[in-house]
């Protein structure tokens, strides 16, 4: 796990920051990691936001890959079509469930906004996505 995590440029300082944060990344399979990067190569990430996606957040490596599926799946429907950018803003994004985002954007569609709107607040601004 660890030399998949240095080949994409992730230093040993780093790695162990993340092991601390998440324990359970110490247990993943090389071919669990691959499958991650592989989900954010096909949201047209290039290496650096890769590198930067997953030392930020080292809970991405621990969710299912069903799981980000959903949320980026759910993300494309709503009209969000810089994925790229907007987890390399806010990684944390990759820890929500497509339901919050779901419930978060028909909370403010129930107040009288539009979803156009708030697709272009979220896509704007990734830290809304805290709220959630």
């Amino acid at each position: 796990m660890e030399e998949i995590l240095r080949k994409i440029g992730i230093s040993d300082n780093t790695i162990e920051q993340m092991e601390e944060i998440c324990h359970n990344i110490k247990e993943l399979e090389a071919k669990e990691i691959l499958e991650k990067i592989e989900i954010l190569k096909n949201i047209k990430c290039d290496e650096i936001q890769i590198r930067n996606i997953i030392s930020s957040n080292a809970q991405y490596l621990d969710r299912s890959n069903t799981d980000i599926e959903k949320l980026i799946k759910k993300l494309e429907e709503l009209g969000f079509d810089t994925l790229n950018i907007l987890f390399d803003g806010n990684p944390y994004i990759l820890n929500l469930d497509d339901y919050e985002i779901e419930n978060y954007i028909k909370n403010r569609e129930d107040k009288g906004e539009l979803l156009e709107d708030i697709v272009d607040d979220m896509s704007s601004n990734p830290y809304i996505f805290q709220e959630i």
